[in-house]
Order: C-alpha cells, then sequence, then structure tokens
C-alpha cells in the first residue's frame, strides 16, 4: 500500500489564501513559520495517519488527530529536537492568544469539537486551525514517550536509544520530503514496518492532507 502526503506552498497560494495564513501565523517571518510548521513538523502528522492505516488503527477521527499529533511531538523528541519543538510551542502559545478561541465557555475543548466533528463548522478556517494549533499545544505541553505513543498506533516495539544523528535543517518547502525520508529511515533503524509513502507538493497551501 502506498501514501501520498499532499502539502500546499504559501508562496504558491493566492492573495486571499496567504491573508487567512497571516491572520493565523502573523505577518512576522509568516514564509518561516509556514514552512517550518507545515513542512517540518506536520509532515510527521501527517505520516502518522499513514501509519495508522496501515496499522489498521481503530483509533479514528477526532481521536487519532490528537494521536498523530502526540506521534509527531514524540518522535522528534526522540530524535533530539528539543529546540525546534520549544520554539515551535513558542509558536503555537503566540498564535492562540491571537486568534480567537470558539469554544463555547460551558463545553470543554473535546465536548466542542467532538460535537462538531464532520460537520460544516468544523471546515472553517480559524476554527479548524484553532483545532489543530491547541491539540499540538497540548502535545507539546506532554511531550510523551515514543514508545508509548507507538504502542497506542499498534506498533508494540522496545524502543532503545535514537539511532539517526541530529541534522539542522533548512527550512523551506523542499523540507518535507527531507524530513520524511529521515523519519522512515529512523524508524527503520527501530525495525518497525512501514507503507511506501511520499510528499507531493502542490500550489493550494490550504491542502495538508494524506491519501492512497
Amino acid at each position: 500500500m502506498s501514501y501520498i502526503i499532499y502539502s500546499g506552498q504559501f508562496e504558491k497560494g493566492t492573495q486571499e489564501q496567504q491573508k487567512a495564513f497571516i491572520q493565523l501565523f502573523g505577518s512576522e517571518n509568516i514564509q518561516y513559520k509556514f514552512d517550518f510548521y507545515f513542512h517540518w513538523y506536520n509532515i510527521i502528522h501527517e505520516y502518522g495517519h499513514c501509519l495508522c492505516m496501515h496499522y489498521g488503527s481503530d483509533i479514528v477521527g477526532l481521536k487519532q488527530e490528537f494521536l498523530v499529533n502526540r506521534f509527531a511531538v514524540s518522535i522528534w523528541q526522540y530524535a533530539g529536537y528539543e529546540n525546534e519543538l520549544n520554539f515551535l510551542q513558542k509558536m503555537m502559545n503566540e498564535i492562540l492568544q491571537r486568534i480567537k478561541d470558539p469554544v463555547p465557555n460551558n463545553m470543554s475543548f473535546t465536548d466542542y469539537y467532538t460535537q462538531i466533528w464532520g460537520t460544516d463548522e468544523i471546515m472553517k478556517v480559524a476554527v479548524y486551525g484553532y483545532f489543530q494549533f491547541r491539540n499540538v499545544q497540548m502535545a507539546l505541553e506532554k511531550r510523551e514517550d515514543l514508545e508509548t505513543i507507538l504502542g497506542e498506533m499498534g506498533i508494540h516495539k522496545k524502543i532503545s536509544g535514537r539511532h539517526i544523528p541530529y541534522k539542522n535543517y533548512s527550512i523551506s518547502a523542499c523540507t518535507a520530503k527531507e524530513v520524511l525520508y529521515d523519519i522512515r529511515k529512523l524508524l527503520d533503524s527501530l525495525n518497525i514496518e512501514q507503507p511506501s509513502a511520499d510528499v507531493e507538493l502542490v500550489d493550494d497551501p490550504s491542502i495538508q492532507c494524506a491519501n492512497l
């Protein structure tokens, strides 16, 4: 089974699309922040979905979104990218202070998004954006053990010391393919069976997903 991770590029988007992301990330260093989030961090989030599908996980929908964010954070932490995760956490904190919290006062974050999951409401950029950024923030606050997260995904392996050297990535759209290759290589070193997967860059920056 083969998966493609489609990842849009900020610089190729329309003015309207770029404006929507500027509202989320802020105008300062927008290109770098977009690429860091989507082409360094989110590529592994999307690959987490591929692994869940490959292993036939019964954790789906909203709960799978929580799981793959925890996976992405845990594997970057395992690989030694503490400084990058700290920068990402700072980004998430700043974004969540800037954008409106759509969750009603009488509801919890999880209850609200469980209620609107699969409806038109979740498709609104501000509503879904808040969901993902808060979700990532929660995963960063916990920074759980990789072996534990893999077990929840149906991948039961004993994990020891990391097997790949730290790499200083040059952050851009091109980072996406490199990141996926390196994380797959890390999982290979842990003798974890993986599906075939690749990254395809597309123009529309709102497209960030994994498909068969």
